[in-house]
């Protein structure tokens, strides 16, 4: 398993279950215990299409995806992602120094890395934050405007 990204950071990990952290503790990290809030700024769109003949249904995310389709449910926002428990722990290795850059693999907080002009906005995964010797500092600012991707 590699321990650094392309720019020689070190990848910090995270555990989403019991299980996970208690056995990240027992190898000797500091599971950095957090809980996991959905934001209401992160969400997704789908709608329902249906064939009028053959009652086949399409899922679409795409306003102008629905031509010649009868709606059997409209557009409606949700929020698009699952964890398997409501707390996830960051673990921190027992040498890191504050003031540290790392990469953090798969992040805790719910910040939002983009926003489609259809009005989905997207989670941000992974990204690098500094340890302050007590929590990591993101560094990473949620974009207000809109963009064509996610």
């Amino acid at each position: 398993m590699n321990n650094k990204t392309p720019k020689g950071l070190r990848i910090i990990r995270t555990a989403r279950t019991e299980q996970e952290i208690n056995n990240a503790a027992n190898k000797g990290f500091w599971p950095l215990v957090k809980p996991v809030i959905p934001s209401p700024k992160i969400k997704s769109k789908y709608a329902i299409v249906q064939h009028p003949i053959t009652g086949k249904i399409e899922v679409i995310g795409d306003f102008r995806s629905s031509q010649g389709m009868a709606k059997a449910i409209d557009f409606t926002f949700y929020y698009p992602h699952h964890f398997p428990s409501p707390f996830a722990a960051y673990l921190i290795p027992r040498d890191i120094q504050p003031g540290e850059t790392v990469w953090i693999e798969d992040l805790i907080e719910d910040i939002v890395k983009s926003i489609w002009n259809q009005g989905d906005a997207f989670r941000l995964e992974s990204c690098e934050a500094v340890w302050n010797g007590v929590d990591f500092d993101i560094q990473f600012e949620e974009r207000h405007t809109s963009n064509m991707t996610g």
